[in-house]
């Protein structure tokens, strides 16, 4: 099932079947999402999906195993850093302790994805 998250730069995320979609556009009468595949040069996959319920209307060039894998972990790892950014912002917390609490419950291969600046 696709579902919504923010990107690290505040922007629409559409997670689906393990791939990050970003917003493209907006269909003239408001009523379908327009994504496209986050690496557009690697991946020419596109959604559209309705504005209210985010359900895939239509899949445009499916992925292929061979240009690229599942982004599960990356996509895991985004969700974390969103998460940290918020929590530190929202708490007198050190930013040691905060991230050291979001990343225990992180999986190896989505620990490899975070950077931390």
């Amino acid at each position: 099932m696709p579902k919504l998250i923010e990107s690290t730069k505040e922007r629409d995320v559409l997670m689906n079947n393990g791939y990050m979609y970003l917003f493209d556009a907006l269909r003239s009468d408001g009523k379908l999402c327009f994504w496209r595949f986050r690496n557009k040069n690697e991946c020419k996959a596109r959604v559209h999906t309705t504005v209210d319920d985010i359900e895939i209307i239509k899949s445009i060039k499916e992925h292929t195993n061979i240009t690229h894998d599942s982004e599960a972990p990356k996509i895991e790892g985004n969700i974390v850093v969103n998460r940290i950014k918020r929590c530190a912002a929202e708490t007198a917390e050190s930013a040691s302790n905060v991230i050291n609490e979001f990343l225990a419950g992180l999986s190896e291969a989505a620990k490899v994805g975070v950077i931390i600046i």
